[in-house]
């Protein structure tokens, strides 16, 4: 009986614990509306309210606060001014000033249509009429792209309501020279197609970016130009370094080291030897020349002097097969290491990835 009370009392009590809970719920609901939501709220009240000059009033405050806005905010608000230039109540009709006002929607929105609750027949027939008349210029294309490699294209498509030429241009939000730029003939339908890589360089760093395309009506010349933003995600592109030569420091000696000036003393040596030995000899028979002795001794020892010094300065020394092993070693291994460097490069820059995020909505 006691545990029937406590569920009556909880049921109860149901509709005011959900009252309470949906409170905060609703405050949070009414915090993020914006102001210039909430404008263009009161501004399509009034409309269906049939106070044509209230309405036009309030999308003109959206349309004053300029760059706060963003571009759905800024066609709604054009969209209200249109409806309420244009109503059903013919007394209350400003036909040009609706005229106009949709031509200046449908430049960058060709497939315009307006919402159920802002329009009527004679609207309608008003935006097609605007549609005829007007050199508009629509851009699509995947939001989010990667390009890979020098070969890798990212892709935009470009649509005019008439035959037109047309420019892409793609450059830093913060300044400087334009990372891309390219043009298409007259036509009336075309494609942009742009690589991320130059010179198997980067054509972009990591940052913001304006992607800005101008139409120009080939009949009377008439342009239009239409912005969007673009966030890329371009990392540095580093590259595997190599030696510019072989480091000579780093060889062996391949032969022991040369006589050269060491030479010079036991030559002198062998020479004072020879000379020595000549003197003390005495020549006999038939071996006597006109030469004395002396003569010949000195001449013996300076040729055997001279000789020692040159084959001293001569020799190079005995080769050293382990150090000349060595050293062509590592010379096959730098010669290597400069193959698997340029390779690894290669393969650096085929596969580069540059995203591009294009935010294609008009501004």
């Amino acid at each position: 009986m006691r545990s029937r009370r406590i569920v009556a009392t909880l049921i109860g009590a149901l509709p005011l614990i959900l009252a309470l809970s949906a409170t905060p719920l609703r405050a949070q609901v009414q915090q993020s509306t914006s102001p210039i939501d909430d404008l263009l709220k009161r501004a399509g009240d009034a409309f269906n309210d049939l106070n044509y000059s209230r309405a036009d009033s309030l999308a003109h405050q959206v349309l004053a606060i300029g760059g706060r806005i963003t571009p759905a905010q800024r066609t709604r608000a054009l969209l209200v001014i249109a409806a309420a230039s244009y109503p059903e109540e013919q007394g209350a009709q400003r036909r040009a000033i609706a005229l106009a006002t949709l031509r200046q929607i449908i430049r960058t929105n060709l497939a315009l249509k307006l919402p159920q609750e802002l329009t009527w027949a004679g609207l309608d027939s008003l935006v097609e009429e605007a549609k005829r008349t007007t050199f508009g210029v629509e851009v699509g294309g995947e939001a989010e792209q990667v390009v890979v490699g020098p070969q890798g294209t990212a892709r935009l498509h470009v649509r005019g309501s008439k035959p037109g030429s047309y420019q892409l241009t793609i450059m830093p939000v913060s300044g400087g020279s334009a990372a891309i730029v390219d043009s298409l003939p007259t036509v009336s339908n075309g494609e942009f197609t742009f690589s991320a890589m130059r010179s198997e360089r980067p054509v972009f760093t990591s940052g913001d970016y304006a992607v800005i395309v101008t139409g120009i009506d080939a009949s009377n010349h008439d342009t239009v130009t239409v912005r969007y933003t673009a966030r890329v995600d371009a990392p540095a592109l580093e590259f595997a370094s190599t030696a510019a030569k072989i480091d000579s420091s780093k060889l062996l000696p391949e032969h022991t080291k040369r006589f050269g000036v060491k030479s010079v003393f036991p030559g002198v040596l062998v020479g004072a030897a020879a000379f020595a030995l000549a003197s003390s000899v005495k020549a006999q028979g038939n071996i006597q020349t006109k030469l004395g002795s002396d003569s010949k001794g000195a001449a013996v020892g300076g040729v055997l002097a001279l000789s020692t010094i040159l084959a001293g300065f001569a020799d190079r020394g005995r080769p050293i097969p382990a150090n000349i092993a060595a050293n062509k070693a590592y010379g096959e291994a730098f010669k290597k290491s400069i193959v698997d460097a340029h390779a690894e490069n290669r393969r650096r820059i085929a596969e580069y990835r540059t995203t591009l995020h294009i935010d294609l909505e008009a501004r």
